[in-house]
């Protein structure tokens, strides 16, 4: 009997291998193929939604708004919120569908103060962050508010908070939207 080569051996094991590190991204996913939430996170949107939004574990999810969503506490009311809706037109831009949203928050609140628009991207689109103050029966808030456009649809991820507890939880926030992801 003649001794079996070390190549010959090696190769079933480079081929299972190659095999597990393939199945591996399949088998972090749930079943119904839904993205399983990161470590130290929670999902914060129905199953039925066309995006996926992760808030930590420490947050609490609420649907009660319509919208997916979850706030800090009920000492820290601060919130964060996903809707997605189609755009009024299959052309519509970003800066044309700002302009639209700004209207309409300008008719709800007062003191509307934008303090800044940059370019940022949502699960690699183009998106705009805008960041601005406002009040509301008496009492002054601070928003960002990030849209994206993908398809025909806008979304929109909110951040709206007391000016004091704004700065505290904004690595979160920027944590949470690094984790959304747009179907």
């Amino acid at each position: 009997m003649k001794p079996m080569k070390l190549s010959r051996l090696c190769r079933p094991a480079a081929l299972l291998l190659a095999v597990l590190l393939l199945a591996l991204p399949m088998a972090s996913c749930s079943k119904r193929g839904e993205f399983a939430p990161p470590a130290g996170y929670q999902a914060a949107s129905d199953e039925k939604a066309d995006f996926h939004f992760y808030v930590p574990d420490k947050w609490t999810v609420d649907y009660s708004t319509g919208a997916a969503g979850a706030y800090f506490s009920a000492a820290d009311p601060s919130s964060v919120s996903v809707m997605a809706w189609e755009l009024p037109h299959a052309d519509t831009t970003l800066d044309e569908w700002w302009e639209l949203n700004r209207a309409e928050i300008e008719e709800v609140f007062d003191d509307f103060n934008l303090e800044s628009e940059e370019n940022t991207t949502v699960d690699g689109q183009y998106a705009k962050k805008f960041v601005y103050t406002a009040s509301l029966g008496g009492y002054a808030y601070r928003y960002q508010q990030v849209a994206a456009i993908k398809g025909t649809s806008v979304y929109l991820f909110t951040y709206a908070s007391i000016e004091e507890n704004y700065e505290k939880h904004l690595d979160e926030v920027n944590a949470m939207l690094g984790y959304l992801l747009l179907r």
